[in-house]
């Protein structure tokens, strides 16, 4: 099953709340001082079973590399994939990330379905 991505929030949005940083490797720091986090302080945490950094706010958890992308390019990524390039085995955001488009499948018949070109060879 292909994966579903959060829908973003706008880019007004995020600027808002968050900004580039060379300083981290999640390669975002916030941009306000509120309760539980200090203007210029990394965003993200680190999920050491992934990866991954993940960002929270305004009650929805984002992956940190696809909200760079969008800072960065000023591009939503929707269902694309964003990808670190091939030997950034740390997922460091301040790297190069590059977008994709996956494969759809969605017209392919489930595999119950499909025929076995061995077994019906009179069709």
């Amino acid at each position: 099953m292909a994966r579903q991505y959060k829908r973003m929030p706008p880019l007004w949005r995020i600027e808002a709340l968050l900004e580039l940083s060379d300083r981290y490797s999640s390669g975002l720091q916030w941009r306000e001082t509120n309760g539980w986090r200090k203007e210029g302080e990394m965003a993200g945490k680190h999920v050491p079973s992934t990866g991954f950094y993940l960002v929270r706010f305004d009650g929805d958890q984002y992956q940190a590399h696809r909200l760079v992308y969008y800072l960065r390019h000023r591009q939503d990524p929707e269902d694309s994939d964003v990808l670190h390039e091939s030997g950034n085995e740390t997922k460091d955001n301040r790297q190069v990330l590059f977008l994709t488009q996956r494969k759809s499948h969605s017209n392919r018949a489930p595999n119950k379905y499909r025929r076995d070109s061995k077994l019906h060879t009179d069709f």
